[in-house]
């Protein structure tokens, strides 16, 4: 009951409000933690460098899927180029910002309380996804990433990202965040080209892709994903059918 009551309260209160406040805590957090002056700030020109990984992955059509494609591609025109210094932190909502049609964003749909709505940014999770299977691969350290709570895919050819390598963001509550502890400096590429969505790292120096084993395991009512790096466990997440 008492966190039914938390939940009432915190619906009382205007969303706007509780985005700014939300977002001056994470600001308070950064500068507390050493995280802010370590922040990702540079974007990078075009580089004749080695690709290491390199992901594609289709935009499929489905409920608001217009609103979709024009965020992701006005998302990925803001990330692309990203450079990340070793011990840097690259921060998704620190390059996206606020989603809001003011901004240039769409109405996409999105999921809040679970539930499948229409919202300005909505569909950005494809990219945070992408983001953060191409830090997996490329061997950065994750620093923040959040699972869906549900999985919404009734088939596999529905699904554009295996299932446990999603990574939800909602601003300004739930970020995404690779560490670069590579020792050389990386750029992530971002780009859409028709309906594909198209991701890679590149180096300042010779890195290998490391290898990213998943294994599922489904239930009567949800579904549980185990995720290892190089044999070493990652995550272990439980989605809701």
């Amino acid at each position: 009951m008492m966190a039914a009551g938390r939940k009432a309260l915190r619906r009382a209160v205007p969303l706007a409000l509780r985005r700014m406040v939300a977002w001056a805590r994470r600001a308070a957090r950064d500068r507390l933690d050493g995280t802010h002056p370590r922040l990702a700030r540079t974007l990078a020109p075009p580089w004749d460098c080695h690709r290491f990984v390199c992901i594609e992955q289709a935009i499929r059509q489905g409920p608001l899927w217009e609103g979709k494609l024009a965020n992701l591609q006005r998302g990925a025109g803001l990330l692309d180029g990203v450079r990340i210094a070793p011990g840097e932190v690259f921060s998704f909502w620190h390059w996206i910002g606020q989603p809001t049609v003011a901004r240039g964003f769409a109405i996409g749909r999105a999921i809040r309380d679970d539930l499948a709505m229409g919202d300005p940014g909505g569909g950005l999770c494809q990219l945070s996804g992408i983001a953060y299977e191409l830090g997996l691969r490329g061997g950065l350290t994750v620093a923040e990433r959040h699972a869906h709570s549900r999985d919404l895919y009734q088939t596999e050819e529905d699904r554009f990202t295996p299932l446990g390598l999603d990574a939800t963001v909602v601003w300004p509550w739930k970020d995404l965040r690779l560490e670069n502890r590579l020792g050389v400096a990386v750029v992530l590429r971002f780009a859409v080209t028709g309906m594909a969505l198209k991701a890679s790292i590149q180096a300042d120096g010779e890195v290998a892709e490391l290898p990213v084993e998943l294994e599922r395991t489904d239930f009567a009512n949800h579904r549980l994903v185990t995720v290892r790096r190089d044999g070493q466990l990652v995550s272990s997440d439980r989605y809701a059918i």
